[in-house]
Protein backbone atom coordinates (compact mmCIF):
# COMPACT_ATOMS: atom_id res chain seq x y z
CA UNK A 1 0.00 0.00 0.00
CA UNK A 2 2.92 2.39 1.10
CA UNK A 3 4.23 1.96 -2.22
CA UNK A 4 0.61 2.75 -3.99
CA UNK A 5 0.45 6.11 -2.44
CA UNK A 6 4.04 7.34 -3.21
CA UNK A 7 3.70 6.76 -6.86
CA UNK A 8 0.50 8.44 -6.41
CA UNK A 9 1.84 11.60 -5.04
CA UNK A 10 4.84 11.55 -7.70
CA UNK A 11 2.52 10.86 -10.73
CA UNK A 12 -0.25 13.52 -9.58
CA UNK A 13 2.51 16.31 -9.84
CA UNK A 14 4.94 15.46 -12.28
CA UNK A 15 2.09 14.29 -14.84
CA UNK A 16 1.43 18.00 -15.49
CA UNK A 17 -1.82 17.97 -13.24
CA UNK A 18 -2.19 21.92 -12.18
CA UNK A 19 -2.42 22.19 -8.41
CA UNK A 20 -5.12 24.87 -7.29
CA UNK A 21 -5.05 26.78 -4.06
CA UNK A 22 -8.42 25.64 -2.22
CA UNK A 23 -9.29 27.67 0.29
CA UNK A 24 -11.68 26.13 3.19
CA UNK A 25 -13.84 27.87 5.14
CA UNK A 26 -14.40 27.04 9.33
CA UNK A 27 -17.19 25.19 10.22
CA UNK A 28 -16.36 25.33 14.05
CA UNK A 29 -13.65 26.18 16.55
CA UNK A 30 -11.74 22.98 18.09
CA UNK A 31 -11.70 23.74 22.28
CA UNK A 32 -9.51 20.61 22.50
CA UNK A 33 -6.92 18.80 20.50
CA UNK A 34 -5.88 14.79 20.15
CA UNK A 35 -2.66 13.53 18.84
CA UNK A 36 -2.95 9.38 18.71
CA UNK A 37 -0.41 6.99 17.60
CA UNK A 38 -2.02 5.28 14.58
CA UNK A 39 -0.51 1.39 13.80
CA UNK A 40 -2.09 -0.79 11.69
CA UNK A 41 -1.17 -4.53 9.90
CA UNK A 42 -0.21 -3.59 6.46
CA UNK A 43 0.94 -6.76 5.55
CA UNK A 44 -1.35 -9.86 7.04
CA UNK A 45 1.08 -12.37 5.22
CA UNK A 46 3.94 -11.43 6.28
CA UNK A 47 2.85 -10.28 9.49
CA UNK A 48 4.80 -6.55 9.39
CA UNK A 49 3.12 -3.18 10.74
CA UNK A 50 3.50 0.06 9.00
CA UNK A 51 5.53 2.19 10.56
CA UNK A 52 3.66 4.48 13.23
CA UNK A 53 1.56 7.82 12.05
CA UNK A 54 0.33 10.90 14.17
CA UNK A 55 -3.81 10.82 13.91
CA UNK A 56 -4.89 13.90 15.18
CA UNK A 57 -8.75 14.68 16.25
CA UNK A 58 -10.29 18.28 16.72
CA UNK A 59 -12.96 18.67 18.91
CA UNK A 60 -15.41 21.50 18.79
CA UNK A 61 -18.84 22.41 19.77
CA UNK A 62 -20.74 21.10 17.20
CA UNK A 63 -18.18 19.17 14.60
CA UNK A 64 -15.07 16.76 15.05
CA UNK A 65 -12.42 16.68 12.18
CA UNK A 66 -9.67 13.61 12.13
CA UNK A 67 -7.33 13.44 9.66
CA UNK A 68 -3.35 11.86 9.63
CA UNK A 69 -0.67 14.01 9.84
CA UNK A 70 0.78 13.36 6.77
CA UNK A 71 -2.76 13.81 4.63
CA UNK A 72 -2.37 17.56 6.77
CA UNK A 73 1.15 18.29 5.55
CA UNK A 74 0.38 17.16 1.99
CA UNK A 75 -2.93 19.10 1.68
CA UNK A 76 -1.53 22.44 3.81
CA UNK A 77 1.53 23.02 1.22
CA UNK A 78 -1.37 22.61 -1.51
CA UNK A 79 -3.39 25.43 0.11
CA UNK A 80 -1.80 28.40 -0.88
CA UNK A 81 0.41 29.55 -4.07
CA UNK A 82 3.08 29.75 -2.06
CA UNK A 83 2.93 26.43 -0.98
CA UNK A 84 2.52 25.41 -4.18
CA UNK A 85 5.28 26.55 -5.51
CA UNK A 86 7.47 25.23 -2.79
CA UNK A 87 6.15 21.99 -3.32
CA UNK A 88 6.75 21.28 -7.36
CA UNK A 89 10.29 23.13 -6.50
CA UNK A 90 10.98 20.09 -4.04
CA UNK A 91 9.39 17.40 -6.94
CA UNK A 92 11.46 18.56 -9.07
CA UNK A 93 14.56 18.66 -7.11
CA UNK A 94 13.46 15.06 -6.17
CA UNK A 95 13.15 14.11 -9.61
CA UNK A 96 16.82 15.36 -10.79
CA UNK A 97 18.58 14.29 -7.61
CA UNK A 98 16.12 11.63 -6.04
CA UNK A 99 19.20 9.68 -3.96
CA UNK A 100 19.33 12.88 -2.03
CA UNK A 101 16.23 12.10 -0.92
CA UNK A 102 16.08 8.42 0.43
CA UNK A 103 13.06 6.17 -0.70
CA UNK A 104 10.45 7.73 0.60
CA UNK A 105 10.36 11.94 0.65
CA UNK A 106 7.99 13.07 3.33
CA UNK A 107 7.04 15.81 1.12
CA UNK A 108 5.71 13.46 -1.91
CA UNK A 109 3.24 10.99 0.72
CA UNK A 110 -0.18 11.94 1.98
CA UNK A 111 0.27 8.87 3.83
CA UNK A 112 -0.88 5.49 3.78
CA UNK A 113 -4.68 6.63 4.63
CA UNK A 114 -5.12 9.72 3.06
CA UNK A 115 -8.80 10.08 4.57
CA UNK A 116 -10.28 13.18 6.49
CA UNK A 117 -13.53 13.06 8.59
CA UNK A 118 -16.04 15.26 9.75
CA UNK A 119 -18.55 14.58 12.25
CA UNK A 120 -21.51 16.80 12.09
CA UNK A 121 -23.38 16.74 15.44
CA UNK A 122 -26.16 19.17 14.51
CA UNK A 123 -26.97 17.10 11.27
CA UNK A 124 -26.05 14.30 13.10
CA UNK A 125 -24.12 12.83 9.66
CA UNK A 126 -20.51 11.77 9.17
CA UNK A 127 -19.02 13.36 6.01
CA UNK A 128 -15.64 11.35 4.51
CA UNK A 129 -13.16 12.65 1.60
CA UNK A 130 -10.58 9.95 0.67
CA UNK A 131 -8.34 9.38 -2.45
CA UNK A 132 -7.82 6.44 -4.89
CA UNK A 133 -4.31 7.34 -6.90
CA UNK A 134 -5.18 11.19 -8.19
CA UNK A 135 -9.09 10.70 -7.67
CA UNK A 136 -10.57 12.08 -4.73
CA UNK A 137 -14.18 10.95 -3.45
CA UNK A 138 -16.29 11.86 -0.83
CA UNK A 139 -19.61 9.97 0.97
CA UNK A 140 -21.52 10.57 3.68
CA UNK A 141 -23.37 8.51 6.45
CA UNK A 142 -25.71 8.39 9.32
CA UNK A 143 -23.73 9.63 12.73
CA UNK A 144 -24.29 6.83 15.05
CA UNK A 145 -22.35 5.92 18.24
CA UNK A 146 -21.10 2.13 18.88
CA UNK A 147 -23.06 -0.11 20.99
CA UNK A 148 -20.59 -0.07 23.68
CA UNK A 149 -20.42 -2.63 26.43
CA UNK A 150 -18.51 -0.91 29.23
CA UNK A 151 -16.80 -3.44 31.96
CA UNK A 152 -14.66 -3.24 34.94
CA UNK A 153 -11.12 -3.94 34.06
CA UNK A 154 -9.31 -0.26 34.49
CA UNK A 155 -5.85 0.98 33.45
CA UNK A 156 -3.91 4.26 33.52
CA UNK A 157 -2.94 6.06 30.26
CA UNK A 158 -1.08 9.33 30.33
CA UNK A 159 -2.08 9.88 34.09
CA UNK A 160 -5.56 9.34 32.89
CA UNK A 161 -7.59 6.61 35.13
CA UNK A 162 -9.64 5.00 32.50
CA UNK A 163 -11.77 1.99 32.00
CA UNK A 164 -12.67 -0.45 29.54
CA UNK A 165 -15.34 -1.30 26.95
CA UNK A 166 -16.06 -3.00 23.81
CA UNK A 167 -18.10 -2.85 20.69
CA UNK A 168 -18.95 -4.61 17.20
CA UNK A 169 -17.94 -2.49 14.35
CA UNK A 170 -18.35 -3.20 10.54
CA UNK A 171 -16.84 -6.40 11.09
CA UNK A 172 -14.22 -6.22 13.59
CA UNK A 173 -14.67 -5.92 17.56
CA UNK A 174 -12.95 -3.13 19.12
CA UNK A 175 -11.62 -2.89 22.80
CA UNK A 176 -11.56 1.12 23.49
CA UNK A 177 -10.28 2.61 27.34
CA UNK A 178 -12.23 5.70 27.97
CA UNK A 179 -11.35 8.54 30.67
CA UNK A 180 -14.26 9.45 32.71
CA UNK A 181 -12.49 12.31 33.53
CA UNK A 182 -12.22 14.22 30.36
CA UNK A 183 -15.75 14.24 29.79
CA UNK A 184 -15.74 14.21 26.32
CA UNK A 185 -17.64 11.48 24.35
CA UNK A 186 -15.33 11.40 21.71
CA UNK A 187 -12.24 9.16 20.00
CA UNK A 188 -10.77 8.54 16.90
CA UNK A 189 -12.20 7.65 13.61
CA UNK A 190 -15.68 7.32 13.34
CA UNK A 191 -15.93 6.16 17.17
CA UNK A 192 -17.52 7.93 19.68
CA UNK A 193 -20.39 7.28 22.28
CA UNK A 194 -18.60 6.67 25.80
CA UNK A 195 -18.69 8.70 28.84
CA UNK A 196 -15.32 10.29 28.14
CA UNK A 197 -12.49 10.61 25.31
CA UNK A 198 -11.10 7.56 24.36
CA UNK A 199 -7.62 7.15 24.69
CA UNK A 200 -6.78 3.60 23.68
CA UNK A 201 -8.63 2.09 20.89
CA UNK A 202 -7.71 -1.17 19.09
CA UNK A 203 -9.42 -4.59 16.92
CA UNK A 204 -9.29 -8.32 19.10
CA UNK A 205 -6.87 -8.60 16.29
CA UNK A 206 -4.64 -6.18 16.44
CA UNK A 207 -4.66 -5.08 12.86
CA UNK A 208 -5.56 -1.75 13.70
CA UNK A 209 -4.59 0.52 17.21
CA UNK A 210 -5.08 4.28 18.26
CA UNK A 211 -3.00 5.34 21.33
CA UNK A 212 -3.33 9.10 22.63
CA UNK A 213 -0.01 10.63 23.09
CA UNK A 214 -0.77 14.35 23.08
CA UNK A 215 -4.09 16.09 24.76
CA UNK A 216 -4.21 19.93 23.94
CA UNK A 217 -6.70 22.59 25.34
CA UNK A 218 -6.85 25.22 21.86
CA UNK A 219 -8.82 27.87 20.24
CA UNK A 220 -8.59 26.81 16.58
CA UNK A 221 -10.72 27.05 13.71
CA UNK A 222 -11.29 23.34 12.19
CA UNK A 223 -11.91 23.45 8.07
CA UNK A 224 -13.43 21.54 6.13
CA UNK A 225 -12.62 21.07 2.90
CA UNK A 226 -14.72 18.92 0.40
CA UNK A 227 -13.41 19.47 -3.40
CA UNK A 228 -16.14 20.44 -5.84
CA UNK A 229 -13.96 17.70 -8.07
CA UNK A 230 -14.76 15.27 -5.73
CA UNK A 231 -16.90 12.25 -6.94
CA UNK A 232 -19.96 11.99 -4.53
CA UNK A 233 -20.11 7.96 -3.82
CA UNK A 234 -22.05 6.11 -0.97
CA UNK A 235 -19.01 4.41 1.29
CA UNK A 236 -19.43 0.92 0.79
CA UNK A 237 -19.16 1.35 -3.28
CA UNK A 238 -15.85 3.61 -2.58
CA UNK A 239 -14.92 1.00 -0.27
CA UNK A 240 -15.39 -1.80 -2.76
CA UNK A 241 -13.23 0.62 -5.59
CA UNK A 242 -10.66 1.23 -2.97
CA UNK A 243 -9.98 -2.53 -2.35
CA UNK A 244 -10.96 -4.48 -5.38
CA UNK A 245 -9.27 -4.78 -8.98
CA UNK A 246 -10.60 -1.51 -10.29
CA UNK A 247 -8.67 0.50 -7.45
CA UNK A 248 -5.97 -0.93 -9.08
CA UNK A 249 -6.67 -0.57 -12.07
CA UNK A 250 -7.49 3.23 -11.26
CA UNK A 251 -3.56 3.45 -10.21
CA UNK A 252 -2.26 2.00 -12.80
CA UNK A 253 -3.63 3.88 -15.36
CA UNK A 254 -2.59 7.01 -13.70
CA UNK A 255 1.42 5.37 -13.62
CA UNK A 256 0.95 4.32 -17.03
CA UNK A 257 0.49 8.37 -17.69
CA UNK A 258 4.36 8.68 -16.17
CA UNK A 259 5.93 5.02 -17.95
CA UNK A 260 5.60 2.95 -14.55
CA UNK A 261 3.94 -0.14 -14.76
CA UNK A 262 3.35 -1.46 -11.08
CA UNK A 263 2.43 -5.12 -10.09
CA UNK A 264 -0.81 -4.81 -8.75
CA UNK A 265 -1.67 -8.60 -9.88
CA UNK A 266 -1.29 -9.63 -6.36
CA UNK A 267 -3.96 -8.02 -4.71
CA UNK A 268 -3.46 -6.30 -1.39
CA UNK A 269 -2.00 -8.32 1.27
CA UNK A 270 -4.29 -6.06 4.31
CA UNK A 271 -8.24 -5.50 5.17
CA UNK A 272 -9.76 -2.82 5.14
CA UNK A 273 -10.41 -1.15 8.94
CA UNK A 274 -14.35 -1.50 8.07
CA UNK A 275 -14.73 -4.97 6.62
CA UNK A 276 -18.68 -4.80 6.15
CA UNK A 277 -18.07 -3.93 2.22
CA UNK A 278 -17.23 -7.66 1.68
Amino acid sequence: MKIIYFLFCFTFIISGTNLVSNAASPIDSAKLKCTYEFLYLNDSIENTYSSSELYIVQIGKDHVKSYFYKTFYRDSMESTPAGINELTNMVNTFVKEPANYGKYPPFLSRGDFPVHIYKDYKKEKIITTDWISSHRFTYEEKLVPQDWTIIGDTMTILGYSCQKAQCSFRGREWEAWFAADIPVSEGPWKFSGLPGLILMLKDTQSHYSFELKGLQQVNEPIFMDISKKATKIDRISFLKLLMGAKGNEIVAMDLAKVGITPNTSTGKKYDYIELDYK
